[in-house]
């Protein structure tokens, strides 16, 4: 993860929960492989995990998957004034790896507009 998405390396929460979906999944490959896996081991990894994000509504107009809708559309707006590629063709690591540099490239021009105006 922190190779292709290095701004994220840095959350503590994101490694944590990062970790735990990695121990939860090589424990049901294990148990799928007719492995013998305590179901404690499961329990608690899918434990920390369902408790690390409150619920929230699905549907409807006020509901996750419409607001992640809006969200993606609107960076996209906001990616195209940035870049000459649409970021709706763009593959996963492409429109990430843009993200991230945009992001870079508008802290940098704030600085340089905080320094000359002081």
């Amino acid at each position: 993860m922190a190779l292709f998405f290095p701004a994220q390396k840095d959350t503590g929460k994101a490694n944590q929960q990062f970790l735990k979906l990695k121990e939860h999944t090589a424990l049901i490959l294990a148990q799928l492989q007719g492995q013998t896996i305590e179901a404690e081991k499961i329990k608690n990894a899918e434990g920390y995990l369902l408790g690390t994000t409150k619920p929230q509504q699905f549907w409807g107009p006020d509901g996750v998957e419409a607001k992640a809708v809006v969200r993606f559309e609107d960076v996209c707006i906001n990616m195209q004034q940035h870049v000459t590629k649409d970021p709706k063709t763009m593959t996963v690591l492409e429109f990430f790896r843009t993200l991230e540099n945009i992001k870079k490239k508008v802290k940098q021009a704030e600085k340089k507009t905080r320094s000359a105006n002081r």
